[in-house]
């Protein structure tokens, strides 16, 4: 049974989720939206887009953080098989189903909101298993998923890491700078090969490939936090007066870097080289500053972040169903766009949590799952 110390973690996770939410629903009225995005709004606002540019860049690695310091003490526990059950009914079942019957329906919506003559019949068994087969938002479900697999293999071959002892260890001084140094030169090399915001895609697991690396780092961080006793009483904590001012100033500088990419002057591999650079550390920044907010701050686990920490995976899992549609509704009504994105985030946080609660973590098979 985990610690009540470590209920921050699933707190934190909880809100990393709420904000994929909001970013997704900001994704509709931010100005420059990816031309394949489910549906756009015509009104548009540079709020937005800056929303989702500070979003997009540092969550999915909180999350492989999270994942690998839970990762290695349920591998020991369970053993590998058991380890490797619990992974496929958590993790590669319900990309399964979402892939076979909800991905369809949310890529059916950037033909069918852009007026191209094509029912979802059609679409569905002929042009979505081809040339427009996607993950969706479920391609973090099968990059998480394979990561495990892999983390499973290297427990089962390497007797080392099976019986290595979670021992308590100072921070050398160099393993954040390196760290930071490291992500950012895998985001810099893969610049040089792979678009910027790109997707690779099969249809077993889908990824960015410049963050790719990253997120494997991220997730191999968390196994060495979780065997290093962080956030135990003795081990490493990180501190807000250190992380929360970097994160405030990476993510002023971040911004700019950002919004300004497309249209400098400065030569593509320069730009690349800072975008890098800032990148790298607005991540980590992020991590540390969230950790250390979160441990000191919102470490309960009273009703309302107990139901979330339960239902979050839930609310991940459902919200495309209910935000997109509900943005293609509202199009003609002539509400601000701050309101619409207002009344969408708070309408599909509500009903996925009800809908989690009371149908997914309920239903035969399904509660299995969530």
């Amino acid at each position: 049974m985990k610690s009540s110390r470590l209920y921050f973690l699933d707190n934190f996770r909880a809100t990393v989720i709420f904000i994929v939410v909001l970013m997704h629903v900001s994704l509709s009225y931010m100005m420059y939206a990816p031309s394949w995005w489910y549906v756009v709004d015509p009104e548009r606002s540079i709020f937005f887009t800056m929303i989702v540019a500070l979003s997009d860049v540092p969550i999915m690695h909180v999350m492989f953080f999270i994942a690998g310091y839970f990762a290695l003490p349920s591998l020991n526990r369970h053993g590998l098989n058991v380890f490797l059950e619990q992974k496929i009914w958590r993790i590669f079942l319900p990309w399964l189903i979402a892939i076979v019957f909800i991905v369809p329906h949310t890529a059916f919506m950037i033909p069918f909101t852009r007026n191209v003559p094509v029912d979802f019949f059609t679409f569905y068994t002929k042009t979505f298993w081809t040339e427009a087969f996607q993950h969706s938002v479920y391609w973090f479900l099968s990059t998480l998923f394979w990561m495990f697999v892999g983390l499973a293999l290297v427990w089962k071959c390497v007797p080392a890491l099976r019986n290595s002892k979670r021992v308590t260890k100072k921070v050398p001084l160099w393993l954040f700078p390196m760290f930071i140094v490291v992500t950012g030169t895998t985001f810099f090399i893969a610049l040089q090969f792979y678009p910027l915001d790109g997707w690779f895609f099969t249809y077993l697991i889908s990824f960015q490939q410049e963050r790719i690396v990253m997120q494997i780092l991220y997730f191999s961080l968390g196994i060495w936090a979780w065997k290093s006793n962080w956030f135990i009483e003795g081990g490493y904590s990180p501190r807000k007066r250190f992380w929360v001012p970097l994160l405030l100033v990476a993510m002023v500088i971040y911004i700019n870097v950002k919004l300004a990419f497309a249209t400098s002057q400065v030569p593509l591999m320069e730009r690349q080289f800072y975008l890098a650079c800032i990148f790298s550390v607005y991540c980590f920044a992020f991590l540390m500053a969230g950790l250390a907010v979160f441990k000191t701050w919102i470490n309960g686990n009273g009703r309302f972040w107990s139901s979330a920490a339960r239902n979050s995976y839930g609310i991940y899992y459902l919200h495309g169903l209910i935000a997109y549609w509900s943005v293609y509704a509202l199009i003609p009504v002539g509400w601000s766009i701050y309101t619409k994105a207002a009344l969408i985030f708070t309408v599909t946080m509500a009903g996925c949590w009800f809908l989690t609660a009371n149908v997914l973590r309920k239903a035969p098979g399904l509660k299995r799952m969530f």
